[in-house]
């Protein structure tokens, strides 16, 4: 079993350890082991860590980059970073034989993120696609403003359509259904939708359920004088541009 070492013990760190933990042995490498331990997994501190041929997934904050680089000694096999907005340039500061910048969300723990990915070289490119496809389904892009795009798409989106589902699941307890139920539809809608939007394209999953004068098309002209659009196009620049 291959080793995989993680610098990072957050959410995103956690949700990649859990989607790997049954494939690889997966270390984590922390400055707070004693928060770090309740990963249940092997931890070292940055002080006697040695990523010398090692392979290794950075899933710190990306401003303790440079904090982070002065701790650690040896030069990577390859490296896979999570963090956002950091480019290659900058994580040449941590040497390595590959680079490799991913953007994966936290459905990575029950391996179902959506993961953009850009390779600096391909340099056991086939080994590192087989981990990234590990915890989900991995993308691969071009250049790096594709990757600062993409980032939004899967790193952010889940956020957004946890806010669309709680919105639907209150307007359901709102007209009278109890919670339980409403969250469990709304639930169950999430899913239909996931299945009709792998076989079609959304304007034609919502012209085939609007009928004339029908309740459907009431409601999408409603989300429609609140401008919906706009309202995503103005959230996904928000998070391009942080």
């Amino acid at each position: 079993m291959s080793e995989i070492y993680i610098l990072g013990n957050g959410a995103m760190a956690s949700a990649i350890a859990k989607g790997l933990e049954d494939t690889y042995k997966v270390v984590i490498v922390a400055r707070d082991l004693k928060k770090a331990s309740g990963l249940n997994l092997k931890v070292l501190s940055y002080d006697e860590f040695d990523m010398d041929n090692k392979n290794i997934i950075l899933a710190f904050k990306p401003y303790a980059l440079e904090e982070v680089a002065v701790k650690l000694k040896g030069k990577a096999r390859w490296l896979i970073s999570v963090l956002a907005n950091t480019t290659f340039e900058r994580l040449h500061c941590i040497d390595a034989q590959n680079y490799v910048k991913i953007m994966p969300n936290t459905a990575a723990e029950f391996k179902a993120s959506t993961t953009a990915y850009l390779m600096e070289k391909d340099l056991f490119k086939d080994e590192i696609l087989s981990l990234l496809n590990t915890f989900g389904k991995a993308i691969s892009l071009q250049n790096e403003k594709e990757f600062d795009i993409a980032m939004v798409l899967s790193g952010c989106t889940p956020a957004f359509l946890a806010l669309i589902a709680e919105s639907l699941a209150n307007a359901g307890v709102k007209n009278g259904l109890k919670n339980e139920l409403s969250y469990e539809l709304t639930r169950a809608s999430f899913e239909s939708f996931s299945a009709l939007f792998n076989h079609a394209h959304p304007a034609i999953i919502k012209e085939k359920i609007c009928s004339p004068a029908g309740v459907t098309i009431k409601g999408i002209e409603a989300l429609e004088k609140r401008a919906l659009r706009g309202a995503f196009f103005e959230a996904f620049n928000a998070s391009l541009n942080k």
